[in-house]
């Protein structure tokens, strides 16, 4: 078998070289690296094909190490591709994606635009998470709290736009809030029938409390978020501390209050 030179840090399975910066011997059982997460959503839709349709099922089966393929999907539009859901295309149930174009490949080595740099700042989301408490602006759950409609699974907290980018929103304080996974990236493409109307508008009557609770409703709907009480922003801090500290204080208070 002929001498391949390789660079280094690279080499094909099952060949055997030096690096020669270091000097040291790298095992022949090492594997090239394992494709990104956008890389393998980007292959995935690409195999789709140019006005086929695919689900979220499909999607994530085939990327079953991707943990959040809508935001790679997200990061796929920002590059050129056009990937139609039910809210942009009405032929479509909530279930299903139409490939209508295939942008910078991505899957083929081609390079993300510089516009797809991050523009938020390690500095800034700190500053939002203390900001608002550690807790999702929309829906009040708090970092690796379980959802109260969905046991076992917890919340993963990220920074949202309040109008998004595509709209025009930029990336000022003011127009970023604390989401979690569902409110963020599922808003977005909810794979789920939308709920009615009718029904909501109901709950929201039925709701105790009177006038008082549906102005405060009233008042998140014209802010467009959710406002976080002092009780729940303390809530929030409470969880950031470990385990053997959020016991020691609940122990303090239960004793103060129960």
């Amino acid at each position: 078998m002929p001498i391949v030179v390789q660079k280094c840090g690279r080499m094909s399975i099952g060949q055997r070289t030096h690096c020669p910066h270091t000097g040291r011997r790298e095992s022949e059982d090492m594997t090239e690296r394992k494709p990104s997460s956008l890389v393998q959503v980007a292959a995935f839709i690409a195999s789709v094909g140019v006005g086929n349709r695919f689900t979220m099922k499909q999607l994530n089966a085939a990327v079953p190490d991707v943990i959040q393929t809508d935001r790679r999907m997200r990061d796929l539009r920002q590059m050129g591709w056009k990937i139609d859901n039910y809210k942009t295309n009405a032929t479509l149930p909530p279930d299903q994606y139409l490939l209508q174009e295939i942008g910078v490949r991505v899957d083929q080595g081609e390079r993300r635009p510089p516009t797809m740099r991050q523009s938020i700042t390690g500095a800034k989301r700190r500053r939002i998470f203390d900001r608002d408490g550690m807790a999702c602006r929309i829906c009040g759950v708090t970092g690796g709290q379980e959802f109260p409609d969905a046991p076992g699974r917890k919340a993963v907290l990220t920074i949202g736009h309040i109008v998004p980018k595509d709209r025009g929103g930029s990336d000022n304080d003011d127009n970023l809030q604390i989401e979690c996974q569902r409110c963020n990236d599922e808003a977005r493409n909810n794979t789920q029938s939308p709920p009615d109307p009718a029904e909501v508008l109901t709950a929201i009557r039925n709701l105790k409390g009177g006038r008082e609770t549906k102005k405060t409703i009233v008042g998140w709907m014209l802010a467009g978020k959710r406002e976080i009480s002092d009780a729940e922003r303390a809530f929030g801090n409470w969880w950031r501390l470990p385990h053997d500290q959020r016991q020691e204080v609940k122990d303090a208070l239960v004793r103060e209050v129960l």
